[in-house]
């Protein structure tokens, strides 16, 4: 907009704001924050506190506090939604399919073998807090944006804009997604069999979408020809329409 002087105030003001919260709450020679539970590892990471050369460790901490606790969540409805993000951003897809398959307290599992029908108030269904509620429900945030991939932000620049990056998860046979925007409808689903891997992916007219490949993709074909070519973090740029890739994931 041409503000210079509130945007050089405002990004002052978040850099104090981050280095005050970091001098408080991170213990650098552990890499954790606080008491280093769930929430308060996986919400510097979403926010884009943490420094850069910890992030990584501070991923790791997270990820080894939800096995250590047997693939559960031990954060609320606050926390949750960090913990859902941070594993979705980071590439942990993995372990946040191990913690929704759990059937054991705390999990949506085991809401469902409680008889619930909707989500409830508490990890345990308890009967004194409400039996429909969608405040646990952040979860469902992965299968559009960890799963399908389909990441759309209209604050960044076209064509960041639309981001599509599955996760192709071996435990997971298929997924398939869609999402009405502004800018069109968005659409991603892939088949899996075995290694081989065939992604349909729709772009809505008159726009174009960052398609992140994986890297541990190989064979790919793409509308049964070449592929377009990518950078290096595996990223190609289309415009609208419809396209097929088929690859094997070794």
């Amino acid at each position: 907009m041409g503000n210079e002087a509130d945007a050089a105030s405002f990004s002052n003001e978040a850099a104090q704001v981050r280095d005050s919260f970091n001098r408080h709450l991170l213990h650098s020679d552990t890499a954790t924050y606080d008491r280093g539970s769930q929430t308060a590892q996986a919400m510097p990471l979403v926010l884009g506190l943490v420094p850069e050369n910890l992030r990584q460790a501070v991923l790791d901490n997270l990820v080894k506090d939800i096995r250590d606790h047997g693939d559960h969540v031990t954060a609320g409805d606050i926390g949750f939604h960090y913990v859902v993000r941070a594993l979705t951003d980071n590439g942990r897809s993995d372990v946040l399919f191990d913690m929704l398959a759990r059937n054991d307290s705390p999990s949506y599992g085991y809401q469902l073998q409680r008889g619930a029908t909707t989500l409830t108030e508490a990890w345990d269904t308890n009967p004194r807090s409400s039996q429909n509620h969608f405040m646990l429900g952040h979860a469902e945030e992965w299968f559009y944006r960890g799963l399908a991939g389909i990441n759309v932000d209209l604050s960044r620049p076209e064509p960041q804009q639309i981001t599509i990056r599955p996760d192709f998860l071996a435990k997971v046979p298929e997924a398939q997604a869609q999402v009405h925007t502004v800018l069109g409808t968005v659409e991603s689903s892939w088949t899996l069999e075995g290694s081989k891997v065939v992604w349909h992916l729709r772009i809505p007219a008159g726009s174009r979408a960052t398609v992140v490949l994986p890297s541990a993709a190989a064979e790919i074909s793409m509308n049964g020809g070449a592929t377009p070519p990518a950078s290096p973090k595996g990223e190609v740029l289309l415009g609208s329409g419809r396209y097929e890739f088929r690859f094997q994931v070794r």
